[in-house]
């Protein structure tokens, strides 16, 4: 991890708790008769300023009037707070159409066949794991991801926090910001947002719902060449072959007697070139490489090691 004095600074609010690892209060719960339940988060570069000014004022408008001036609260924030619904689509994912972003959520689905939990996750984000918890007292779900992306200025995203009604349907709020500014390769900071509903059931027993997810926004320089090394057991090199980032094959099989692999992603920074290794052991299924999109995000590639021989590409 680069420690050449880079400041890292992190930035948390607006109208929501202005806390990381924050509890966040669940809309219209009060209106609701089973709650919306938080099902993950989406990510996006700029602040959606969804306060509804018009019905605050309207509702406002004696206190306005006395008083010349009017504070909105956090509480205000809650109650004011306004939505982007989500767009289902033919196969039963749920997407925020023409909203800049990347999302990781856990979407209950319902139809004729079955009933179960499904998730989205977009492009950018690096998905470090879903883990769902069941039980007799409810369930629980994780989520885990990472973005990574290149240094320059400012890299800053707010977490939006993204609901499901009782019905089914899919919305966001606006969330919580974090940045960082000057850091270098490795630094990295996360938010978590968490909540849980209690309902109760027809014979009187409740049971709790929970939903927590991480994001971690993770400095990396962008890779300028990806090269993919087969060894032998005596460490020889068998095949050497280098690729643009972005362009590693979907699949690739390991010539005849490679005991190995070793991945090297050549990056440029600040003080000048510098080589990250990954090793494949055989029997390793996939291997990951990245690539830096135009907006500075680096998206990983995964391809598939066919050890067994069938054909690659």
């Amino acid at each position: 991890m680069d420690k050449r004095g880079y400041a890292l600074a992190v930035c948390l609010g607006l109208l929501l708790s202005a806390c990381a690892g924050c509890r966040l209060a669940r809309p219209d719960a009060a209106q609701t008769p089973e709650p919306d339940r938080l099902i993950g988060v989406y990510a996006t570069e700029e602040y959606l300023d969804l306060f509804d000014y018009d019905a605050y004022f309207d509702d406002n408008a004696d206190k306005l009037a006395q008083t010349g001036e009017t504070v909105i609260s956090p509480q205000d924030g809650d109650a004011y707070g306004g939505r982007i619904w989500a767009v289902q689509e033919d196969n039963g994912d749920w997407v925020f159409e023409d909203l800049e972003g990347m999302g990781f959520y856990a979407y209950r689905y319902e139809n004729e066949a079955e009933a179960g939990v499904a998730s989205h996750l977009d492009e950018g984000l690096t998905a470090g794991g879903m883990h769902v918890t069941s039980a007799d007292e409810g369930e629980s779900v994780e989520l885990e991801a990472t973005i990574y992306h290149v240094p320059g200025g400012r890299v800053r995203y707010h977490f939006n926090p993204v609901y499901q009604t009782p019905d089914g349907a899919v919305y966001l709020t606006a969330g919580t910001g974090i940045y960082l500014e000057g850091a270098g390769e490795g630094e990295a900071s996360t938010q978590t947002i968490s909540d849980a509903v209690t309902t109760a059931g027809p014979d009187g027993k409740s049971t709790v719902t929970g939903c927590s997810a991480a994001v971690t926004v993770e400095i990396m320089y962008a890779p300028s060449e990806i090269v993919i090394l087969q060894m032998d057991e005596d460490g020889g090199v068998l095949a050497r072959d280098s690729y643009d980032p972005g362009q590693v094959p979907e699949s690739l099989t390991p010539a005849a007697g490679c005991a190995y692999l070793v991945a090297e992603t050549h990056k440029t920074g600040p003080a000048g070139d510098t080589v990250t290794r990954q090793l494949a052991d055989a029997g390793t299924e996939y291997l990951s490489t990245f690539h830096a999109r135009e907006d500075g995000v680096c998206v990983k590639r995964d391809t598939a090691l066919l050890w067994s021989g069938e054909a690659g590409i």
